[in-house]
This record gives structure tokens, C-alpha cells and sequence, in this order.
């Protein structure tokens, strides 16, 4: 279920002592220079040095990356963390650039599914050993969080993301600012 909330992405705070998610749509390239992604990157550096890295061990073909999502624990130093809440950041490759030499609408919003897919796997994953996610108190669905991904700087129709991502068994907060 998609539930809009107007206000501040990095504000999020989780009801209990569980592990948030902050999810964003990445390039491929390294680089969270502009858009929401340079936010990500003055909140949490420590995930950005750790995004850059990933994308860099695949710099002989960046597009490899596309349609999987890396989740980054972040660091208690990172201004992004406050009053002891732990945040991973998801970083889904969604288009292998941005600007001009970004991919389709249509294929961007296909990797969107493939990346989601991909970080729900890799959530499963973690809650068997042991890692506390956010979660609904009455579905008990994992919970991430994200602004209108897609729509920014890849220039893709919300509505297309959003359909994309009503197929998902889980709870996602957008946060929408205007």
C-alpha cells in the first residue's frame, strides 16, 4: 500500500527501535551529485562512500547494475542519524544515467520492479539474521520510505512508478514536499 505523507523525507522517524528505510532511485555511475541524491549524500556519507565503491567495482559495465538495489547500513556518525535510529539506505538502479542519457520511461520504471524485488530480498535476508525492520502495526508489512522516485531527474510519470510499485507486498510511505 502507497501512503502519501507531506513533509520531509529525512525527518522520518520510526515508532519503535527498528531499522528504518530510506529508498531513492540511483544512476549507475557513482554519482549522487543533484536531486535527492545529493541530500542522501550530505545526510549519510558513510552509505555514499559505500555506493560509490559498489558502483565503481562495476565500472567495466556499470548497466549490470540496473534493476538491483544495494541496501547500506549508514553510520551513527552520520548527520542523517539522530536520537539513536538506524536508517539503511536503498539505493535502487533504476537508469544507468541521468540527464539527457538516461533510459525510457518504460525502462526505467521495469528496473524499478526488478530493484524492488531485489531489496525485499535482500530485507528477508537481513530479518533472518536478526535485523528489526520498520513495520505496520497492523499488517506487520515492512515499511520503506522514499520520495516520488523516478520522477525527478529521470524524468518519469509518477503515476508510472507508483503502478509499478502497487504490486508489492509492502507498506510505502512517499513523502512529498510540495
Amino acid at each position: 500500500m502507497i501512503k502519501y505523507i507531506k513533509g520531509d523525507l529525512f525527518s522520518h522517524t520510526p515508532i519503535d527501535k527498528s531499522v528504518s528505510i530510506l529508498a531513492h532511485a540511483c544512476n549507475c555511475r557513482g554519482s549522487w551529485g543533484a536531486g535527492v541524491a545529493r541530500v542522501f549524500q550530505s545526510k549519510f556519507p558513510s552509505a555514499y562512500e559505500k555506493y560509490v565503491d559498489h558502483c565503481s567495482q562495476h565500472s567495466s559495465d556499470p548497466s549490470k547494475l540496473l534493476g538491483t538495489s544495494y541496501l547500506i547500513p549508514t553510520s551513527s556518525s552520520d548527520p542523517g542519524n539522530r536520537n539513536g535510529h538506524q536508517f539503511y539506505v536503498a539505493c535502487l538502479f533504476t537508469s544507468d544515467f541521468a540527464g539527457r542519457k538516461k533510459l525510457t520511461p518504460k525502462d526505467i520504471v521495469a528496473n524499478t520492479n526488478l530493484s524492488m524485488q531485489h531489496l525485499l530480498s535482500q530485507v528477508e535476508e537481513l530479518q533472518t539474521h536478526g535485523t528489526k525492520f520498520e513495520s505496520n502495526d497492523s499488517s506487520d508489512l515492512i515499511v520503506v520510505n522514499m520520495p516520488k522516485i523516478n520522477a525527478g531527474l529521470f524524468n518519469v510519470p509518477w503515476e508510472d512508478t507508483e503502478q509499478e510499485l502497487q504490486q508489492f507486498d509492502v507498506d510505502i510511505n512517499v513523502y512529498v514536499i510540495d
